[in-house]
């Protein structure tokens, strides 16, 4: 294993081989080019869609368009082609992370590339699915994460499988075909339409299932392909998983997860003292009293459309804010105002901002949730794992993550639309797919990073010693110039390099 702070050694990039033609049955959507149009809110960017077949099994059926961000590569000159980009998800917006291209990508691949981004099938300012309703958001939000009582248990198994028995027969074809492998095929039809032979990608957190499942679909048709910060779209284990092996993984997601608040408290106490526990034993302890209070005593909020902050509707604003250091500030104070002061009012405030609900209870059409739903449904079968618990040692060990990440009822419970097929990757691309990842990365762990560039032959891996997800464009100079060098340059890096703090 290499290591090293600066530029590792690297080699060519280069393609081997013919690619593949295009599929003859999807003549009628190959080929077509992209009719750009200056945005009407940002004049940097072009902005135009692209139709693909809702079922590819019946192309002449349904279809629906996908809709495209582009900035103008800034040195024509030296033009390689398009980058397409996904910021992950599922559900998050590549016309959103276009708008940031100009900040996000290093000059030197702006000069070389127009950057591409799209919102995949029915999610965002492509033909949005009807799926869930506002109705149907709340009730997963504020569902109880603790029920106790028969008649609670019940209620908890029935819901998702009623709402998304209710969601497919609202949102037709198009809800049942959301997963991935649509999203990998309507990509390579993008790159048909914007002329390229070859798709150049950089994808982060699930933006790297939709490159690994393209490359495993259409091989031949790789080019500069940035994998970062991976989701491992590996075969699941049908077995039924003994007591040892469920209590095992849980003291793993719970030790991960216990991590992670005891940043938060660290981080709460840096500055003034915390108002909610002086350290990571007293933080956990207050905010598990929190959330026992409110299971039986929700708190008053002052909004219309979100009278009470129930347990549900804590442990969402808990579990979202969790996951994005920014927002702890925030956190700390709509928590104060509620543990100390018995206002829900800021608590709500706060989880409504994370899962962009609006104060008159309406969801924004591009909420995440919209589309995170049917992805990982349509991705992830049923597994046994699905309906094991681990045992109450673990869960008395790890009261606060049983509170909110712990066992619940499965959320795909009823889903009957197009499951993903291909559960391994192994694809054997003509080129080296750079891999890459931080090893202090608490929502895709480098583990599953390493694991997906060991599914790609020739693959190239990276391990970023840096905390957060996401390597590049994380103020880390080293994994920024390896993703520079492979983009702008060609030059992949040797494999199993280490880029130091």
């Amino acid at each position: 294993m290499a290591a090293g702070a600066g530029r590792p050694a690297t080699t060519p990039v280069t393609f081997t081989g013919p690619v593949d033609p295009e599929p003859a049955d999807l003549a009628a959507y190959y080929g077509k080019a992209v009719a750009w149009v200056t945005c009407d809110d940002d004049a940097r960017f072009d902005c135009g869609t692209v139709e693909v077949p809702v079922d590819y099994r019946r192309p002449g059926g349904e279809r629906t368009s996908i809709a495209l961000r582009r900035l103008v590569a800034s040195g024509p000159g030296k033009r390689i082609g398009s980058l397409f980009i996904n910021p992950g998800g599922p559900g998050g917006s590549g016309i959103e992370f276009a708008d940031a291209a100009p900040d996000f990508f290093d000059d030197a691949v702006r000069e070389r590339y127009d950057v591409v981004g799209f919102d995949p099938r029915g999610m965002g300012r492509s033909d949005p699915v009807d799926c869930l309703t506002d109705a149907d958001l709340d009730a997963m939000y504020a569902a109880d994460p603790t029920p106790d009582t028969p008649a609670e248990r019940v209620a908890a198994r029935r819901a998702p499988a009623e709402r998304n028995r209710r969601c497919l027969a609202r949102g037709g074809p198009l809800a049942a075909r959301m997963g991935t492998e649509f999203v990998a095929r309507d990509l390579d039809i993008l790159r048909s339409a914007v002329g390229d032979e070859r798709l150049n990608y950089y994808g982060v957190s699930y933006g790297t299932m939709i490159g690994a499942v393209y490359a495993d679909f259409f091989t031949s048709r790789v080019g500069r392909m940035v994998l970062d910060s991976a989701v491992l779209p590996d075969a699941l284990d049908e077995a039924v998983p003994s007591r040892q092996e469920v209590d095992a993984a849980a003291r793993g997601w719970a030790d991960d997860f216990d991590d992670v608040v005891d940043d938060f408290a660290t981080d709460c106490g840096s500055s003034v003292e915390c108002p909610i526990g002086k350290d990571t034993a007293a933080v956990s302890r207050t905010l598990v009293a929190f959330l026992d209070r409110l299971d039986r005593h929700p708190l008053p909020t002052g909004y219309a459309s979100l009278p009470s902050l129930s347990e549900g509707w804590a442990t969402t604003a808990i579990g979202w804010g969790l996951t994005r250091r920014d927002t702890w500030p925030d956190l700390v104070d709509a928590l104060d105002t509620a543990v100390n002061d018995d206002d829900g009012a800021d608590l709500a405030a706060f989880a409504m901002e994370m899962v962009q609900r609006n104060e008159d209870g309406t969801y924004a059409e591009d909420a995440t949730a919209r589309g995170h739903l049917l992805v990982t449904c349509s991705d992830w079968p049923r597994s046994p794992w699905d309906s094991v618990v681990p045992s109450r040692d673990v869960l008395d060990n790890h009261p606060l993550w049983a509170r909110i990440n712990g066992p619940s009822t499965p959320e795909c419970d009823g889903w009957t639309g197009v499951r993903r097929q291909t559960l391994l990757v192994g694809a054997d691309v003509p080129t080296p797919v750079l891999v890459i990842g931080n090893d202090g990365d608490r929502t895709t762990p480098i583990e599953d990073t390493r694991a997906l560039a060991g599914e790609i032959v020739r693959s190239r891996f990276v391990t970023v010693s840096a905390d957060g997800h996401g390597a590049y464009g994380n103020d880390n100079d080293c994994a920024d110039a390896v993703v520079d060098d492979y983009l702008a340059h060609a030059r992949a890096p040797e494999d199993d390099f280490v880029c130091g703090s």
